[in-house]
């Protein structure tokens, strides 16, 4: 009797709840500057100029990062055309590639699409005209040269990334070395004192001794003679040649080693050859390029060196945000 009277509150009170959603859903999909993505062909960004806005501030419709952020000085993209690449995830995740024109020193990394919610940064539907680009400038190995320090600066950032790699593997490392060194000196203690039992002549010292006279249970014919054993060193010798072997972990561990130096070699080779930032900077490097000393003129800096005038295309994917 009284949950059915209370059954129709408890719709009405469901359908107000639903009531702003869909009444929001419904105003994006019966306002003229609400648009899905998924019907956007290309887009078109321009440098210093501001998206639209209706629920958050308006955005420039370019936006750089870099690592090191100076990069971004160097050069500005003027204008960047981005292209539907289909949808990823469900239809409104749109995928984009993005191409602008740069200097020969750059080239695009990450385009992403920023663009606001219409009701919601959830929202499927987009405010026409929001959408902006954050887009990544990266060093192609002309520019590298150029600016050897700008390079130096990314170079050490990603080398302490790799720092926390280097120290576990080390920890593991050491840890299997420990591990074999154990198993060495047990097995080494087990082989000596079975060694000790199974001696010949009845006893640690081989027997008591029966006196000057006969063949007894002491130093006879038949018995090898106190340590040391002259006529078993061949034994002996077998025993410690049969001794502890390198196993599985062993050779894992020799081998993970070796890769890893070989590894290590090579990067620090390459990082000598390139336009590397001690090369060039501390060490004189082969350009002439030494700020601190060594042969030869100035080399090429983000200071003392101006962008190229030449451009070629670059290109850059990413997916959709929104804000």
């Amino acid at each position: 009797m009284h949950l059915a009277a209370w059954t129709p509150w408890c719709v009405a009170l469901a359908a107000l709840a639903a009531l702003p959603s869909s009444t929001a859903a419904a105003s994006s999909k019966n306002s003229k500057n609400a648009i899905l993505l998924s019907k956007v062909q290309s887009l078109t960004l321009r440098a210093g100029k501001m998206t639209t806005h209706r629920r958050v501030a308006a955005v420039p419709q370019l936006s750089c990062t870099a690592n090191p952020q100076r990069l971004c000085d160097l050069f500005t993209v003027d204008t960047m055309r981005c292209t539907n690449q289909g949808s990823g995830y469900d239809a409104e995740d749109i995928q984009w590639s993005c191409t602008a024109s740069l200097p020969p020193e750059f080239k695009l990394g990450s385009t992403d699409v920023v663009c606001e919610g219409y009701s919601s940064a959830d929202d499927p539907y987009v405010l026409k005209g929001s959408c902006a680009v954050e887009y990544r400038l990266v060093l192609t190995d002309f520019g590298e040269q150029q600016y050897p320090d700008l390079a130096g600066e990314a170079r050490k950032t990603s080398w302490g990334a790799d720092k926390t790699f280097n120290w576990v593997f080390w920890c593991i490392f050491v840890a299997i070395a420990l591990w074999i060194l154990w198993a060495m000196f047990m097995g080494d203690g087990a082989r000596d004192r079975g060694d000790r039992n199974n001696r010949p002549g009845g006893g640690f010292w081989g027997g008591g001794g029966g006196g000057g006279g006969g063949d007894g249970p002491g130093f006879g014919p038949d018995n090898d003679p106190p340590p040391p054993y002259p006529g078993t060193k061949q034994w002996g010798g077998q025993q410690q040649q049969q001794g502890w072997r390198p196993g599985f972990w062993t050779g894992a561990a020799t081998g993970a080693t070796a890769a890893y130096l070989a590894s290590t070699r090579n990067n620090r080779n390459n990082r000598d050859n390139s336009s590397g930032y001690y090369g060039d900077q501390y060490g004189g490097g082969r350009r002439g390029g030494s700020t601190w000393g060594g042969s030869g003129g100035a080399g090429p800096s983000s200071s003392s060196s101006s962008v190229s005038s030449a451009r070629q295309p670059s290109t850059g994917f990413g997916g959709t945000q929104r804000r």
